[in-house]
């Protein structure tokens, strides 16, 4: 459950770590929200153009991109959760923006794990409110435990692979030689990373080291995924199991995973 703490997180916040994106949609507009594992963020809101009918077809299809386009970059830095709030008439609403997604944008469907809830996060105080309940609790850790499974199927695919196109790496410090050779040398001779997973005793022990906020933001730089997953989350389990860290590293001629 978020709270606020006096502890500061990777990037040097207060917030923690993102644990799912939240969007909260009325007739309206659409306002966009981090949950973090210690607070709340807002991350932006949309307004829904009107037009003499209330909102037409195209006034709803570009409004729903215009939100893609808004929480594309939360899921770049990892995020694979999101979560769709709404009340009253905006229920309809967020049914549309749900067949939208499937419908015009797979690749999200393929890559992040989408549930729904009745409720108000149109507010700083609703969502506050929001993420304390046990409904919102229990649809964030379902939603979580769908991209855990793809997360571990990804990591079992890329330990079990003999091709030699993909790299794992278990420390702070090779991660941090793999950046460096690939700011020198490129891509092409070193591989990209492609996720940084952790557990969140991991980033609890390592949250404040000048190394893990040197990788966070060369991460953030390069469009890496970077998550933490609370150890007793499938995906938190399997990387407990291999240290607490892993990095996946995909060579050249390997397509990155859709994840």
């Amino acid at each position: 459950m978020p709270e606020r703490s006096r502890n500061r997180g990777s990037g040097g916040s207060p917030r923690g770590y993102a644990v799912a994106a939240l969007l909260g949609l009325d007739r309206h507009r659409a306002v966009l929200w981090v949950v973090h594992s210690q607070s709340v963020k807002q991350h932006g809101s949309i307004d829904l153009p009107k037009d003499r009918d209330g909102g037409s077809e195209g006034d709803h299809y570009n409004f729903f991109n215009t939100i893609i386009a808004a929480l594309k970059p939360v899921f770049s830095s990892g995020v694979g959760s999101l979560v769709v709030a709404s009340v009253g008439n905006g229920g309809a609403l967020a049914n549309s923006f749900v067949v939208h997604v499937r419908k015009h944008h797979a690749y999200l469907v393929r890559s992040i794990r989408m549930t729904s809830i009745a409720a108000d996060a149109s507010t700083t105080n609703a969502v506050k409110a929001l993420v304390k309940t046990q409904a919102f609790q229990t649809a964030t850790a379902n939603v979580i435990e769908q991209e855990s499974d793809s997360i571990v199927q990804l990591l079992d695919a890329r330990l079990s692979d003999d091709t030699g196109g993909f790299t794992i790496l278990f420390s702070l410090e090779e991660i941090g030689q793999c950046f460096r050779k690939l700011s020198k040398a490129g891509q092409v001779s070193v591989g990209v990373p492609e996720h940084i997973l952790m557990t969140d005793r991991f980033w609890a022990a390592q949250k404040n080291s000048p190394r893990l906020q040197r990788i966070t933001d060369l991460a953030r730089n390069a469009g890496v995924k970077v998550r933490v997953f609370r150890e007793d989350e499938k995906a938190g389990g399997r990387v407990a199991q291999l240290g607490g860290l892993v990095c996946i590293v995909v060579q050249r001629g390997q397509k990155p995973s859709r994840i």
